[in-house]
């Protein structure tokens, strides 16, 4: 960039584009610096959270598989007893009934 004099408004030195690009551009540059700083923290406490709640979220599953099927076992186990009610009743009728 040609060195293009402006003059300053508050001291009448004289400043270049170029300076002023580099003290706008520091600035800039600090600040996505911070911005970056922010969402790395932001980042970390997301990965904190989503971590947790992948835990949780383990453990409920854990919890509901576990007793889903320990119910399932259950109601086959009754069904099956209550199978074998029914048909002892019926030949006991049957028995009963010749």
């Amino acid at each position: 960039m040609p060195e293009t004099r402006l003059l300053d408004n508050q001291s009448t030195t004289c400043v270049t584009l170029k300076n002023m690009d580099d003290v706008i551009g520091k600035k800039l540059s600090s600040r996505f610096d911070a911005i970056d700083r922010r969402f790395d923290a932001i980042d970390l406490q997301f990965e904190v959270i989503r971590r947790e709640m992948n835990e949780g979220f383990n453990r409920l599953e854990h919890f509901l598989t576990d007793h889903w099927t320990n119910n399932v076992r259950l109601m086959i186990a009754t069904n099956i007893t209550v199978l074998g009610t029914v048909i002892a009743s019926l030949a006991f009728l049957s028995h009963y009934l010749k």
